[in-house]
């Protein structure tokens, strides 16, 4: 899928949906990855199809929120507690 946003500046989502099980599947959250911006994209919905407003975050805001350095960061690429 390729999404032209306004201003005609191509990017193209990475998207994962939760819960990744969808038997029973009537609330999730979406979570998209725009690489080119290093923004993720977050809402969600429930009851089947009520929208739950969601926020953008880039990938640094994000991190600082958590606290996640580049030593955790590290760490979870080598698979290392």
């Amino acid at each position: 899928m390729k999404v032209v946003e306004n201003g005609g500046i191509d990017y193209m989502p990475k998207r994962v949906d939760f819960p990744l099980n969808r038997d029973n599947w009537h609330s999730g959250i979406t979570i998209e990855w725009i690489k080119t911006r290093q923004t993720l994209n977050i809402h969600g919905f429930y009851d089947n199809f009520v929208g739950i407003e969601g926020t953008s975050v880039t990938l640094r805001e994000f991190f600082d929120l958590f606290g996640i350095t580049e030593k955790d960061c590290a760490k979870a690429f080598k698979g290392g507690e």
